[in-house]
């Protein structure tokens, strides 16, 4: 049996470390002797000389540096140190994690993976209750097994996998600065009732491996310096406490379940000449294949200075309730600023609601009106809309998991512990700004790929229809056009198969062209290996 005391960490390394003929250099004694960079002008390697012919205690020169920089919370001297490790643990850890803004994470895909009931993982006030641990069993593995029948039954796993919940076993390396480090500190004890408790147990391991690594020191100081660190979104939090998702909420329409809540839009001649020049480029390159081949690069870095010169010129926040499986893939975008409702809030919001339809789940009567009001608060994929039995099968183990949630509550385990039993089919809200880069280049062009997931994609497609009309409506038509999916973009698909998208831009493109063109993408890659290597 799995339990969350199981978290197994490996910490891989730490950057920056300076070996030379004098010795080895700690990441804080880097950072700190850079800091004296600002005010003398030399190198690092030339002030640790300095000091060591000077006979300077190291220890005592380090510390003095730490309590006149970290210490009064000059977060550029935290976030040069750079901690990688990898994990095995639950999936809420992704959730937990993977929102940092300037982390960086690489996660096990539930898209990808199987489970199985040995995957299950069990917390330590569910383990410390019978009578819990028995209800904590008893769905899980119920969910499980749900899952596992709908892919039998050939439901695409990115439906059936829904029905699964995160506490369940998972692994993922992460790269995370010092300061990122000190911010989940900060939010640890300022929400560790509502938090998982493995998010505590990897700051214990993280702590204890600090004097090793070389950055107790700068960690000590930072962790108490009286300036805060940059926020994240963080679904695991205190619910009573208001925010500006749940206020919008509010003021929404009933069953509307994505909507532009502010648009603002710099509109000059230069961004307009620009991105009409992009458009032809675009058209004349696909006028054949050898144009293509040939152009498809220079049109990338053309969007690509476009979008770095005119970012800002863009700025449209749209509020949506979504799949708790899609807001896992949507908080991995860092360059797409966010707030998202507590977890807590949206559990309490789904439960009622499934109490309220109870009778008819279970008697498998529920008519359209009541199947809409479900689908609001938890999801409910098409392929599993499609056929009665496994709609109601879907919907009973969303009952099923509610009630034990609740009743485990009652039994005294804690909300963080009482969340591994919930599905991640729940919806969650979420508001999220995006600029001219990611309208263009980096979040939509992703997200309405026909690769993407499921609901992510019908999500992303219906939000871009939506932006795309309020171009037109405000005369940005010219901006409109370029809201494309990324095979449009550089005028090929990335992907191994190629499906009816880009041939909507390249008349006859066909299965023959699409393996010349990756045979050449892989030339390319080869021709630059041997460039580096010759170095």
């Amino acid at each position: 049996m799995r339990t969350t005391k199981d978290l197994n960490v490996t910490f891989l390394g730490i950057i920056p470390v300076l070996e030379d003929k004098t010795g080895i250099l700690s990441p804080q004694e880097i950072v700190s002797l850079s800091s004296l960079l600002v005010f003398k002008g030399r190198s690092v390697q030339q002030l640790h000389q300095d000091g060591v012919e000077r006979g300077m205690d190291r220890g005592k020169r380090i510390q003095r540096i730490m309590k006149k920089s970290s210490l009064r919370g000059h977060a550029s001297i935290a976030t040069t140190p750079v901690i990688c490790f990898s994990y095995e643990g639950s999936k809420f850890l992704d959730s937990g994690l993977t929102s940092m803004i300037f982390a960086s994470a690489l996660m096990a895909s539930g898209r990808r993976t199987d489970t199985s009931r040995e995957d299950i993982i069990y917390p330590t006030t569910i383990s410390a209750r019978p009578k819990a641990k028995e209800i904590y069993k008893r769905n899980s593995e119920a969910n499980i097994d749900l899952s596992n029948f709908l892919l039998a039954e050939d439901v695409q796993k990115d439906a059936a996998s829904k029905t699964l919940q995160f506490g369940v076993y998972g692994t993922g390396i992460f790269q995370f600065p010092l300061e990122s480090i000190i911010a989940l500190k900060r939010e640890w004890e300022a929400e560790k009732d509502w938090m998982p408790e493995e998010i505590g147990l990897l700051l214990e391991k993280i702590e204890a491996q600090l004097k090793n690594y070389g950055v107790d020191l700068l960690y000590a100081t930072r962790t108490v310096a009286p300036r805060n660190t940059y926020p994240y979104p963080n679904i695991f939090r205190n619910p009573i406490p208001s925010n500006v998702v749940r206020d919008l909420i509010k003021k929404r329409r009933v069953g509307e379940q994505t909507t532009i809540v502010s648009a603002d839009f710099i509109d000059t001649p230069n961004l307009k000449k620009r991105l009409n020049d992009l458009n032809k480029d675009i058209q004349k390159m696909i006028k054949d294949k050898g144009g293509i081949k040939k152009n498809w690069y220079q049109v990338l870095l053309k969007r690509n200075q476009i979008a770095r010169d005119y970012h800002l010129s863009a700025n449209i926040k749209i509020l949506s309730t979504v799949v708790l499986r899609v807001w896992g893939e949507k908080k991995r975008h860092r360059t797409v600023p966010m707030v998202v409702e507590s977890i807590y809030y949206c559990v309490d919001r789904a439960a009622r609601v499934f109490k309220k339809y109870e009778k008819q789940v279970q008697q498998r009567k529920l008519d359209k009106k009541a199947i809409d009001k479900l689908g609001q608060v938890y999801s409910i994929p098409r392929s599993i809309a499609a056929n009665e039995n496994f709609l109601y099968a879907w919907l009973e183990r969303g009952l099923d998991s509610f009630n034990a949630y609740n009743q485990m509550i009652k039994l005294g385990v804690k909300p963080p512990d009482a969340l591994f039993v919930l599905p991640r089919a729940l919806k969650v809200d979420v508001l999220q700004e995006y600029n001219l880069f990611n309208l263009i280049s980096g979040y939509y062009p992703i997200r309405i790929c026909s690769t993407a997931e499921e609901e992510m994609r019908l999500l992303s497609r219906k939000e871009v229809v939506m932006i795309k009309n309020l171009l037109k409506e405000k005369g940005l038509g010219y901006l409109a056009n370029h809201l494309v999916p990324k095979c449009q973009a550089v005028g090929f698909c990335l992907e191994e198969k190629p499906c009816g998208m880009i041939q909507a831009l390249v008349k006859g493109y066909d299965d023959r062209f699409h393996q010349e063109i990756h045979e050449d993408l892989e030339k390319r890659f080869q021709e630059q290996l041997k460039i580096i290597n010759k170095k």
